[in-house]
């Protein structure tokens, strides 16, 4: 649903100056690149596509990678599953999807065989079970902006350093009509002849249903909170696509506000399309923590324009690029549209 490092390696690759420049001859090797949230209680979800060398009249979107064997590992290397191939590119990656769901507090092995390439192998531990309260939401200006502000506690795990990570989208959403014919249940817009044959017929039902899509805005979040780890990178007064914290050893209250202009398609203003609002607590691996850290560092100064030193993206796979993470995620859904 929502992959920020295609973004980011976006913008590793492309070129920006005050004056055109012709661009010097590539001499790399193209890379399998690979990327994951593996998530707690959900099947494994891994998109992988192969990098390009930047030259002229090239773009810097990834090729697809139909023909990849996808292995999802024990700690021990032993085969929990062979991922199938998927048909969703909406991302520009191909995508791998398993059918065993993932447990919390336990380790996994990513594999990832594309021929004529390195194998790529990464891992992550996804982080056991963690309680979050929310105690209200309310409406209310940040700086000038609307914002929806939730107001949570998040409770620290016994002995043991945690990385939350806060997040916000907007999944789009259509409304559908379906007819149901000899038992049979099929979508107008799909079967538009039949049903126009058939729909006076006695025994036809037609019914009406939302059908939420692979199609997400994500929404601008902020934080006033000096112990946030963003406070290092942007300061309190900027958006973010995370609100990051590192916690050890006791609870901590604090507030996630969300740009609400964002939450509603009725409003004036609106940004976003129909849908359905998804706000994300997470708790999730260091090594994707990290991660998520750099990257927003990176929004702020890709080093392509700039004197100042670029920042290097985080990853943790070996043979490749990108990165696997291990979140466990708590999720809250709010519904502002009439769908």
């Amino acid at each position: 649903m929502r992959l920020m490092y295609l973004t980011v390696l976006s913008i590793l690759l492309l070129t920006a100056c005050e004056s055109e420049l012709p661009l010097p001859p590539g001499n790399g090797q193209p890379r399998v690149v690979v990327y994951s949230e593996l998530t707690a209680g959900q099947t494994a979800e891994i998109r992988v596509g192969k990098s390009k060398i930047v030259q002229p009249g090239v773009d810097n979107a990834f090729d697809l990678v139909p023909d990849a064997v996808v292995q999802l590992l024990n700690r021990d290397s032993s085969l929990i599953e062979t991922l199938g191939f998927g048909t969703d590119t909406s991302n520009r990656m191909s995508v791998y999807t398993g059918k065993v769901k993932l447990n919390p507090n336990t380790f996994y092995r990513v594999k990832v065989d594309v021929p004529g390439m390195r194998t790529v192998t990464s891992f992550t531990t996804i982080p056991n079970n963690f309680k979050v309260d929310l105690l209200d939401t309310s409406r209310t200006i940040l700086n000038g902006r609307p914002v929806l502000q939730f107001h949570l506690t998040i409770h620290a795990q016994p002995g043991q350093r945690q990385y939350i990570v806060m997040e916000a989208l907007k999944q789009s959403a259509q409304l559908d009509s379906f007819f149901t014919y000899n038992g049979v249940r099929y979508s107008v817009a799909e079967y538009e002849d039949l049903y126009e044959r058939v729909k006076d017929q006695p025994g036809v039902v037609i019914t009406k249903d939302t059908t939420f899509l692979n199609d997400y805005l994500r929404i601008p979040v902020y934080t006033q909170d000096e112990n946030a780890d963003n406070n290092q990178i942007g300061g309190l007064n900027e958006n973010y696509n995370s609100i990051l914290f590192t916690q050890l050893g006791k609870p901590f209250t604090t507030n996630l506000y969300i740009n609400a202009t964002a939450l509603s398609s009725n409003q004036v203003e609106a940004i976003a399309p129909k849908g359905r609002v998804l706000v994300y607590v997470k708790s999730v691996s260091k090594e994707y923590y990290d991660f998520l850290l750099t990257y927003e560092k990176v929004k702020r100064n890709p080093g392509l324009n700039s004197l100042i030193q670029a920042v290097q993206l985080r990853n943790n796979t070996v043979g490749g690029l990108g990165v696997v993470g291990g979140t466990n995620q708590i999720l809250y859904q709010l519904y502002y549209d009439v769908l």
